[in-house]
């Protein structure tokens, strides 16, 4: 499933996802495209794609005691957004979508620089194979995601689109309580639950950190 317009990026290196699959597991070349599609009937169709595979990742989480935090994925998916409000970019690789953000167009302001801006970014969701089961680091591994580094290689992308903006870098997000500690992990700053979006967590990257943070993960800035 592919973005239309798609716009071509140069990576260096080039993207790439480690494939558990693989006798050893090793790194398979993904794609990564850029659009624009009408946010609400291109977020329905890959719910369609992925309504299977989502009902029984749901069902293996609960099996462990853990659940399926998708009330952002739905949230979006009902609310009618303006004409060109987000830019959607989506991992592909061995032809099926592993993966996709959604980016807003205009930016925000920052959180922790005053008087800058932040690239905000709506919504990240990997598609449901790409979960470890459980989810809790801390518990036995039941099943290892299909393919790892799609949320790396999309968050990657939204701050390569932050530096060709004023906001230069800077990159802003609400995470779902499952998502924190890969935030963390990211070297984003967490700012603090935020009253005016359901509490969930707000992060941001400070200046420069992300460059650094990307720099330490293998990817280009």
């Amino acid at each position: 499933m592919s973005a239309a317009p798609s716009l071509p990026r140069p990576f260096n290196p080039p993207p790439r996802l480690r494939d558990t699959r693989l006798p050893p597991p090793g790194e398979v070349p993904a794609v990564l495209t850029r659009g624009e599609p009408e946010t609400h009937a291109y977020f329905s169709e890959i719910e369609r794609l992925w309504s299977s595979d989502r009902a029984q990742l749901e069902t293996d989480l609960r099996a462990h005691g853990e659940s399926l935090e998708s009330t952002h994925w739905q949230r979006l998916n009902q609310v009618k957004y303006p004409p060109h409000w987000h830019t959607c970019v989506l991992v592909e690789c061995y032809g099926t979508l592993q993966g996709m953000m959604a980016v807003e167009n205009l930016l925000r302001p920052a959180r922790l620089t005053p008087a800058a801006w932040v690239l905000y970014v709506d919504y990240i969701e990997l598609a449901p194979w790409n979960y470890c089961v459980p989810q809790n680091r801390a518990l036995p591994l039941v099943r290892d995601a299909r393919f790892k580094g799609v949320g790396v290689t999309l968050l990657g992308e939204a701050v390569r689109m932050s530096v060709g903006t004023t906001a230069g870098g800077r990159v802003g997000l609400h995470a779902l309580p499952q998502a924190d500690e890969f935030y963390a992990r990211c070297g984003m700053t967490r700012v603090g639950p935020d009253p005016l979006y359901h509490d969930l967590v707000y992060w941001e990257y400070a200046d420069g950190a992300a460059a650094a943070c990307l720099t330490a993960l293998g990817l280009s800035a």
